[in-house]
Parts: structure tokens; sequence; C-alpha cells
């Protein structure tokens, strides 16, 4: 019972400092030079715990982050995108590669379209025959703070600081599903 209580201890003290950290990182302007290289193992950091905590709600996100620390963007079978509303409809209306997009409000963690939006908005869907493919670019852009939950936000500026540094490989993530 000991032991429990301490993990449990443990685990409110790293959530209560990362969520902290988290906040302070935030509240930096986006530019390269305000970042010390402590801030920046921070950030690489909370790119990891992010994905790791991510994973069983939302694996493609955590997948697409985790392909920024490697040079290579394999190709991703899978069928998970098929029951958004948006990717259905971009399917049925195809007549050459559209851009995907999303309401903001669908980003939110419970909505039905979560999973798909944060992980596909501002892809391109192709269609040839009976093929899907969805290119997504694994990129973060400069300034743009997103709501995940109510009370936390995350500045996605922070990961755009890693990509300008270096220690992050942008590229472009193909997701292929065959119907």
């Amino acid at each position: 019972m000991r032991v429990i209580a301490t993990i449990i201890v443990c685990l409110s003290l790293f959530v209560s400092v990362g969520l902290y950290r988290l906040n302070e990182l935030n509240k930096i302007p986006v530019h390269v030079d305000n970042y010390s290289t402590y801030n920046l193992a921070e950030i690489y950091v909370l790119g990891v715990v992010m994905s790791a905590l991510a994973y069983p709600l939302y694996p493609e996100i955590a997948v697409e982050h985790m392909s920024l620390y490697s040079q290579t963007k394999p190709v991703k079978h899978s069928n998970f995108f098929m029951r958004s509303k948006v990717v259905q409809k971009a399917i049925e209306d195809y007549s050459k590669p559209v851009m995907l997009s999303w309401h903001s409000k669908d980003y939110m963690i419970g909505n039905s379209e979560a999973r798909v939006a944060l992980a596909l908005n501002g892809a391109v869907l192709t269609k040839h025959d009976d093929n899907i493919f969805i290119d997504v670019p694994i990129k973060y852009p400069r300034n743009s703070l997103v709501e995940l939950l109510p009370m936390l936000k995350v500045q996605e500026g922070l990961f755009w600081v890693l990509q300008q540094k270096g220690w992050y490989h942008t590229g472009t993530m193909r997701w292929a599903h065959t119907t």
C-alpha cells in the first residue's frame, strides 16, 4: 500500500510540475532566440511525454509526432480515418486531390472528429481506384495555441522552435487504406 501511495504522489508531482512548466513555456513569445538549451530539452521531452500520454486515445497523433525524431517517414496502413465525416465527404465528392480541414471545435478531446482532425488537419487526400492516400505534412506552425482540454493549452510554436533548431525532422507521412 505504501508503494502505491508513493507512486501516486510521484506521478502527481511529475504531472503538476509538467503542467506548470508547459504553462510557463506557453507564455514565452515564439522566437528561436527566446529559448535556452534547457528550454529546448524540456520541449523535446514534453513531446515524448505527450506522445506517450496521447497514444492510448490518439495513436496516430503520437506516431506522427514521434516521426519528427527521425528523418524517414514510412507509409502507414490504417483505416482510422474512414469514420470521419470530413474524410467521407472528401471521398464521396472526390474529383481531384483535396486538402482536409476541420472546424476548431472538432479538435477538443471527446469530439467524435477529434482523433482524425488532430492527426490529419491540413493533409491532402488523394484517391486512385480503391486506394485512399492521405499525405500529412509533419511540421508544426510557428504560432498556434491548441486547447486540448479546458484549462490545458499547448503552444505548437514550442515544437516549431525545435524544427528551426534542427532537433525535429519535418516531412510528409502517408496514411494508406484500400476500400
